[in-house]
């Protein structure tokens, strides 16, 4: 499931479970090719929480996790960041994270 966090919506989102965090922006290519890995994803892991931060509408959640660039990947575990990746990720990449962090 692919989840749009804002400023008041992002902790009830990661709170619990696994997540995958993608901080974007709508002018950023390489985030646009994410975004179609991540959709990929959904397909293949339906029981992953995916949430999707436009930092440009919500730059507050940007500071706050101290993205310096997108696309910028969170793997948040019960609301506990695990690990931050920036710049484009393949889905062999993911897929990777995924199963490091899911199942711990």
């Amino acid at each position: 499931m692919i989840s749009v966090a804002t400023n008041e919506t992002y902790d009830e989102l990661v709170n619990e479970g696994f997540s995958i965090v993608d901080f974007y922006s709508t002018t950023c290519v390489p985030c646009k090719m994410f975004s179609k890995i991540l959709e990929d994803l959904t397909l293949d892991f339906p029981f992953v929480n995916i949430v999707k931060v436009n930092v440009s509408d919500h730059p507050a959640l940007g500071l706050r996790h101290e993205i310096e660039a997108v696309p910028t990947v969170l793997f948040v575990k019960d609301g506990e960041e695990k690990e931050k990746v920036v710049g484009l990720m393949d889905e062999e990449e993911v897929i990777e994270k995924i199963q490091q962090y899911y199942y711990e």
